[in-house]
């Protein structure tokens, strides 16, 4: 296929809305779809180089993993080389140390995993001082480039040309459907990982397959689908945001918006694609997504505002340090004469890599070079990084496990008899409570359980989620929990939970999604009642925890940073009052006045405002989680102004 130069403009598109989202411009609140504009080109020109070769059979994978790594390898090691020395000068020794990590995995073209299993979500607060994350979609199109040309090979030898077109096709909508249930059953994996981006790479490839025999359009027909298929694509990146299920259906509207503009290679769109300042930016993009998040994350790792000037700023230095990376460091090595597989992995590969891994090796042999930094601060970020659902891990299940059996491996004390019991139940906001109550239970000479379950409040009953699958496993999950309760002689029960108000998340009844906030707060009500009354019921005292306050944005590492970066750093955070709850668990109580209720944020906020540390204890791991150590201090203040209700 001839050289496309609109393509190369339409990465400018792609590569621009990911760096306006990524600086915080909430017009593109949806811009992280420039990634998925990115896979439909990739599909799309990777297709149509190798299926020609894989037909005529003269395919090499040598060749073919030769471009590959003289293309994408030079300059992504040249910036993990320099991004590495600037952030072993700044960074905490655990941070570096994860980093490190980070660092040997996206190497290994498996960097999407790593983000997933110690990153979390994408727009999850830690992840956003990762200086990786951003490489999580190369790993993604490097892995499609390894399957993809076998895949393809196979298929065309035992099937023909013919079939193998039809069957991609197929393939195409079967992956679609998938990703739409993993983006409905997981956040993180659904959003990382290949199995559920499959389908946006392959319709860039099966534009690719089928374009020899696309119908031609006539003039007003290039320039309709030009603007709508830009239309498209702008719409998802103003329109979503990072609440949105992604990818799913909803990765469609950028991904179609690509493909039609591919199609409508002479549309008004492509025309302004195609000028110099369009091409030449997309011909840097790749450098451009490189560059760009890692000098955002070191902003935001300083604590430094993003105000509109230093947005500015950050964005021409990504231009900058761009421009000279293509020029002296993409485009020679592209050049290069070697042309043979060996030597060119070798010398673009093999060598860089054991030379990078062996610096990220010693840094975690040194423990991100703890010296650097004096003993308060260590501990300081000791304390941040413990986290109850690691050291909970089989008491605390991710939602695919919502059918896990509550376990005598989660028992917290001994249990002897006549000795007072405290289950307790809800989310990861129960989870991290746990640290809490287990403070309460060792000066009561009480015993404890913990069995707790991601994004399930503890409702019976109640079906309430992201979708309706969620809902109903939510709802076995408190059934058993229900049954547990019956068959054992708690003394109390605990709830607690990251409590919705009538907006959040959706719930349903008799599998109709409620709409009226009416509806939603009367069906709350009434299930937290019964809820309470079953506890009652059971011979248990309820014991309701109101939920802590967010960092709405801040780092938990702020107290760290405001004694080591900027002693003027505010590491204040507004309490916001959820009337919603408050109104609700003041009506149990006045039904049910044996209830107990516990506000968290009276043992640290004042006046509307909240401490993020107590003692110089920092007390959050994230934006919404208590740290272990945290949630320990904060039960030695609730001791220190309140009776032990458990005695």
């Amino acid at each position: 296929m001839n050289y496309r130069s609109d393509i190369d403009g339409l990465r400018t598109i792609a590569v621009f809305l990911v760096i306006l989202n990524h600086a915080g411009f909430s017009l593109f609140s949806g811009g992280y779809v420039g990634v998925d504009v990115f896979f439909v080109i990739s599909g799309f020109l990777i297709t149509s180089i190798i299926y020609p070769k894989i037909v005529e059979k003269n395919f090499s994978i040598g060749w073919f993993l030769s471009r590959r790594i003289k293309r994408l390898m030079p300059v992504l090691f040249f910036i993990i080389f320099i991004i590495a020395i600037v952030f072993s000068l700044i960074m905490l020794p655990q941070d570096l140390v994860k980093f490190y990590q980070s660092i040997i995995w996206v190497i290994l073209y498996a960097g999407n995993f790593f983000m997933w299993i110690h990153h979390g979500g994408y727009f999850d607060g830690n992840s956003q001082e990762a200086p990786l994350l951003h490489t999580w979609s190369l790993a993604v199109e490097e892995q499609y480039y390894f399957v993809w040309p076998i895949m393809l090979i196979i298929a065309v030898r035992l099937f023909g040309v013919k079939v193998t077109a039809w069957l991609s096709i197929f393939l195409f909508v079967a992956m679609t459907v998938f990703s739409q249930w993993g983006t409905e059953v997981t956040i993180g994996a659904a959003y990382y990982l290949l199995p559920t981006r499959f389908f946006e790479l392959l319709l860039g490839s099966c534009v690719a397959i089928f374009w020899h025999k696309r119908p031609k359009l006539n003039e007003v027909s290039h320039h309709f689908i030009s603007l709508l298929g830009l239309a498209l694509i702008i719409v998802s990146a103003v329109a979503l945001s990072e609440h949105s299920p992604f990818p799913g259906y909803n990765a469609l509207y950028p991904t179609v918006g690509t493909a039609l503009l591919i199609y409508s290679q002479y549309g008004v769109v492509n025309r302004f694609l195609r000028t110099k300042a369009m091409v030449y930016s997309g011909n840097i993009s790749y450098s451009l997504y490189l560059w760009h998040w890692p000098i955002f994350t070191l902003l935001r790792y300083l604590s430094i505002e993003l105000s509109l000037l230093i947005q500015i700023l950050a964005i021409v230095l990504t231009y900058v340090l761009s421009v000279l990376s293509y020029h002296y460091i993409e485009q020679p090595c592209r050049k290069s004469r070697i042309n043979s597989f060996s030597p060119i992995a070798i010398k673009f590969y093999v060598v860089p890599t054991v030379l990078i891994v062996s610096i990220a090796l010693f840094g975690i042999y040194q423990k991100g070079y703890e010296s650097r930094f004096d003993g308060q601060t260590l501990k300081m970020e000791q304390a941040l990084n413990t986290h109850s659902s690691d050291s909970r891990k089989v008491c605390h299940s991710a939602f695919r496990d919502y059918n896990r059996k509550p376990s005598e491996d989660c028992i917290i004390g001994e249990r002897q008899a006549n000795s007072k019991g405290v289950l307790i139940i809800g989310d990861s906001h129960a989870n991290h409570l746990v640290p809490f109550i287990s403070e309460l239970l060792s000066t009561a000479s009480a015993w404890g359980q913990d069995y707790t379950l991601d994004r399930c409040l503890p409702i019976v009953g109640l079906n309430w989620g992201g979708n309706l699958y969620k809902a109903e496993r939510c709802r076995a999950r408190n059934e058993m929990i229900l049954r547990h309760i019956r068959e054992n002689a708690f003394s109390y029960v605990v709830l607690a939970a990251s409590w919705p108000d009538e907006t959040t998340r959706r719930m349903f009844d008799d599998n109709k999604q409620l709409t009226s906030e009416h509806e939603k707060i009367a069906v709350f009500q009434n299930k937290l009642q019964k809820t309470v009354e079953e506890i009652i019921n059971s011979g248990a005292v309820p014991v309701l925890f109101e939920d802590t306050p967010t960092l709405e944005g801040k780092s938990p590492k702020c107290p760290i940073k405001q004694k080591i970066y900027n002693e003027s750093l505010n590491c204040d955070i507004n309490l916001k009052t959820n009337e919603f709850i408050s109104k609700a668990f003041r009506i149990v109580k006045s039904i049910y006045p044996e209830t107990i209720i516990i506000r968290p944020s009276e043992l640290y906020c004042k006046e509307g405002s909240c401490s993020m540390s107590l003692n110089n204890i920092p007390l959050y791991r994230d934006d919404d989680h208590l740290n272990v150590v945290g949630a320990k201090e904060l039960a030695k203040q609730y001791l220190n102004h309140h009776s032990n209700f458990i005695r």
